[in-house]
């Protein structure tokens, strides 16, 4: 199965975030929404990740309801405030997912690979390398805190919220500096700052479903731009 390019995936979460974030909830740009987010439960499901690209569903599935159905007997301060938490969420959810499939989904490599050809400076390929390589790394060190915690017996339930940053946050902020370090290094063994033309293992280039995804992009986005879709137009 074909992977979809680097350069598409920046795209969608590009338009995604703004049609999302920016755009109107009414008229016509309502199924323009609907189809930027469904874009992030396609492509999880095509990576057979079933059980969250469900939830993501039916959790999207619900606000974007609730929003245009809500009842009238609910009182005014709970009414504010359920609206106020699920607008974030039909405006953020989107994007968040499509960042997530973007990190999961795309190594350094073909990252990399995919910037050159776009002749995009290092100052910017090399910082986003280097994140795309810190959440994963920071998520097994969360891990290893955890595991570290259960074998002393230490739970975080109940607890004074002192402990919680002495037990959590004090050795994961340790490893963030570490981890920093690590990954400046492995950049510089790398070559990634050295000039001239590199040579890359990772394969990337456009498919049918990239041609796609880049069609529907640029629909949303003209009908976001140009037919009155951003707020305040």
């Amino acid at each position: 199965m074909r992977k979809l390019d680097p350069r598409t995936k920046l795209l969608l979460l590009v338009v995604i975030n703004v049609v999302m974030m920016t755009g109107k909830i009414t008229g016509i740009f309502v199924p323009v929404r609907i189809v930027f987010a469904l874009i992030p439960f396609f492509l999880m499901m095509r990576e057979t990740w079933f059980r969250g690209s469900f939830i993501y569903f039916f959790l999207y599935l619900y606000v974007f309801l609730f929003e245009r159905f809500t009842l009238q007997d609910i009182h005014p301060v709970l009414l504010i405030i359920l609206l106020f938490t699920t607008g974030l969420l039909s405006r953020f959810l989107a994007g968040v997912m499509m960042a997530y499939y973007l990190m999961k989904t795309t190594t350094v490599s073909e990252f990399v690979t995919s910037m050159e050809r776009m002749h995009i400076p290092k100052v910017i390929v090399i910082p986003f390398a280097v994140m795309f390589r810190f959440f994963p790394t920071l998520k097994e060190e969360w891990q290893d805190v955890k595991n570290a915690m259960k074998m002393r017996g230490i739970g975080l339930a109940g607890r004074n919220p002192l402990d919680v940053l002495e037990y959590v946050m004090v050795p994961i902020l340790m490893s963030v500096s570490k981890i920093a370090d690590e990954l400046s290094a492995a950049s510089m063994t790398k070559c990634l700052s050295v000039d001239g033309k590199r040579t890359h293992i990772a394969k990337v280039g456009f498919s049918f479903l990239d041609i796609i995804m880049f069609l529907c992009a640029a629909a949303g986005l003209f009908a976001h731009i140009f037919l009155g879709g951003v707020i305040g137009t």
